[in-house]
């Protein structure tokens, strides 16, 4: 598996524009469990967006119900994962839900689009060799 550089940095960059002001924003009109809340769920859905990537990235040369099986259980998985992760956050180490959730649907949203972007570039890159 080669490392797709151009889509990592425009992960890195979109994670880094969107914390700077979310960061700001928080700290000025929450609390600290808020801005707690907010850095997991963005700290998840990092570690979201990178397992998809790989899953991506290894099942794109295989066949396509072998890519399907493998991203579309991926997805599942790495769902499943996240909510246990937030039923834990929020049953055991008491993070507020709110901003927990608020800040998970924001960064899934951005996820998606990144996601969609890495296939479409992928596509893209196959046709033209």
């Amino acid at each position: 598996m080669k490392a797709d550089w151009r889509f990592l940095r425009t992960t890195a960059y979109l994670y880094l524009g969107s914390f700077a002001p979310g960061y700001l924003f928080f700290t000025m009109f929450a609390t600290p469990e808020a801005v707690r809340g907010g850095i997991a769920a963005m700290l998840m859905s990092l570690i979201n967006i990178l397992l998809g990537y790989i899953a991506i990235e290894t099942s794109f040369e295989k066949g396509s119900i072998t890519f399907l099986k493998i991203v579309l259980g991926g997805m599942g998985a790495r769902l499943l994962l996240m909510a246990g992760t937030v039923f834990v956050l929020i049953r055991y180490f008491s993070f507020e839900p709110l901003p927990l959730t608020l800040t998970l649907l924001f960064y899934y949203a951005l996820n998606l689009g990144l996601e969609i972007y890495l296939l479409e570039h992928r596509v893209t890159v196959r046709k033209q060799s």
